[in-house]
Formats: C-alpha cells, sequence, structure tokens
C-alpha cells in the first residue's frame, strides 16, 4: 500500500508547541491510501529520540480497532510513519473552547475511562516519575536552559513517589497526555476521538485523572468538578493522589518541551511550551494545601 499526497486537498494543521502541543512532534500530510482518503503522520527525528515509538505505534492501533481513536490503514516503524483515516473534513482539532461544554467533558471522560481495561501487547509500562527520569537523563551534560527551581520540584515529586509506591495502586491502559489538542471533534454530534497516543503506557488510573486535571482545572473547586466526573465517586484519597500526579504531569511537560528545544533548535515554540508547563508545575506545588496532598494520599 502506498500513501499518495493530495495537494487539492485542505493542508492539515498547523504547528504550534505552544501552549497545547498541536502536532509538534510530527509532519502530517493528506492524501489517499489505495484510493481511499487518508492522513498521513511522520514522527520527527527529535521525537523518536524521546519517545517509545514501538510503544506508541502499538497503542495507537489499539485505539483505532477499538473505536476510540482514528483507524490505522497502515503503519512503518523504520520510517516513523502511521497512515489514519482522514477526519480532517469530519472532525476538528480539540480546543479548551471546546471543553468548556459539560457534555463534551463527559464524552472525554467517558473515552479515557474506556481504556482502562485494555491490555494491547507492545505497550510500555512506566509512571509519570519515570518519564522525568529519562527526560532529565536526556539532558544530562547539555546547556539546556532549565528552572532555578528545578531541583525544589524534584525533591517534591520525590516525596511524592515515594508515598504513592507504598500504595499498592492499580494497573490500567492510559492516554497519558491530556492536551485538548489530542482530541478530535465531530463537527456534528456528540462523541471526541482520541489521538496522538505517544505517551500512553500501562500505570495507576488516576495517573490518567492527573494528567485530565491539569488541562481542565486552575483551581481547586475545578478540580474537584473534574475528578468527580472521571473518577465517579467521592474519595478524598485518590484526589490528593490524582493531585499528585496532575504535578508530575507538569514537570514532565515542561521536560518534554526542554528536550525538544534542545534536540530540534530553531524554534521558540518548544521553549515556550516549556516555560508554559514549568510555570504550572510551580502554580501546582505551590498550591495552599499541596502538603495535604502528601498526606492525604496515603489515607
Amino acid at each position: 500500500m502506498t500513501f499518495v499526497l493530495d495537494p487539492s486537498l485542505a493542508p492539515a494543521d498547523p504547528t504550534m508547541a505552544s501552549p497545547s502541543w498541536w502536532g509538534a512532534d510530527s509532519t502530517r500530510e493528506r492524501g489517499t491510501l489505495d484510493g481511499r482518503p487518508a492522513f498521513a503522520k511522520v514522527h520527527t527525528l527529535a521525537a523518536a529520540a524521546v519517545l517509545d515509538l514501538g510503544s506508541a505505534f502499538a497503542a495507537t492501533s489499539e485505539a483505532g480497532r477499538r473505536g476510540v481513536g482514528p483507524t490505522v490503514l497502515s503503519a512503518d516503524l523504520a520510517t516513523r510513519t502511521q497512515v489514519f483515516e482522514d477526519l480532517t473534513d469530519s472532525h476538528a482539532t480539540g480546543t479548551l473552547l471546546d471543553l468548556e461544554d459539560r457534555g463534551r467533558r463527559a464524552d472525554l471522560a467517558a473515552a479515557r475511562r474506556s481504556t482502562w481495561d485494555w491490555r494491547p501487547e507492545g505497550v510500555r509500562t512506566a509512571t509519570v516519575f519515570d518519564d522525568v527520569r529519562a527526560l532529565l537523563a536526556r539532558l544530562a551534560g547539555t546547556d539546556a536552559a532549565l528552572p532555578p527551581e528545578l531541583g525544589w520540584m524534584l525533591r517534591v515529586l520525590d516525596d511524592a513517589e515515594s508515598r504513592i509506591s507504598g500504595l499498592g495502586t492499580g494497573t490500567a491502559f492510559i492516554h497519558g497526555d491530556s492536551t485538548s489538542s489530542n482530541l478530535m471533534i465531530p463537527r456534528t454530534g456528540p462523541g471526541v476521538v482520541l489521538v496522538d497516543w505517544d505517551w500512553a503506557t500501562f500505570a495507576d488510573p488516576l495517573q490518567d485523572v492527573g494528567s485530565l486535571l491539569l488541562e481542565l482545572s486552575f483551581t481547586p473547586e475545578e478540580a474537584r468538578s473534574v475528578f468527580a466526573l472521571v473518577w465517579g465517586e467521592h474519595d478524598d484519597a485518590a484526589f490528593a493522589r490524582a493531585q499528585l500526579y496532575r504535578a508530575a504531569e507538569a514537570v514532565r511537560g515542561g521536560l518534554v518541551g526542554t528536550v525538544m528545544d534542545h534536540l530540534d533548535p530553531g524554534t521558540a515554540e518548544y521553549s515556550k511550551f516549556a516555560d508554559w508547563m514549568f510555570l504550572r508545575a510551580r502554580i501546582a506545588l505551590g498550591e495552599p494545601g499541596f502538603d495535604d496532598y502528601l498526606s492525604g494520599a496515603t489515607r
């Protein structure tokens, strides 16, 4: 099967890393595959150096088979290429404005929860704390600019990880990245399609909830509302654990932007994304009551 570029089609959405990471790790083209409308995504070399592409491809294929993500028509790990059904005309890239709608939020929560019982082969097992360590290793010995508070952030995350690791948490298959641009929204009707499974992993399902808290909440009250929507029951200890993951996800996002800026210089997009995510990390870790989340997660 051969993908054929069709220049007569409207182009794929433009790349923008800050603040939403909109296609920043790949190039995308529209065309046909054996006469069928298709959308090709090719990961950049920089992204391939950061991600576990084998795991990402396996997760993406599983999501397509399950109808939660776009159908994968072909994939070639050697060329970092995946070809999907083309949803460009029927769907739009999600935004935070779309997710102001409670019905759309409920659709997102249902889609994210639906994956937790899946057991696809070839998908990595890693926590957000593992990802932070791997990204730091990528930056070791480089002159990459990192925030002066990073040492404090990492000490707090070490404390959070030690508390969580002693709980014997469950394991779920999670999408791992709640950026709103990882959604395709139908142009008519309800529902969502989840795309960009690059950080999918087997991990604590509350890590997935924490990722959603990072994207969708800016106050403790909003966080409670999002948590109730996704988790479905009142649980103070689970909420506290999700808040710890929220902070860790923000630090990981800052490090991802920093690593990509180091590997693929020449644009301010990655560094702006890193700045935004480190700001979110400062807010999360410095929130009044964060110490209560640390102690409350183990109750």
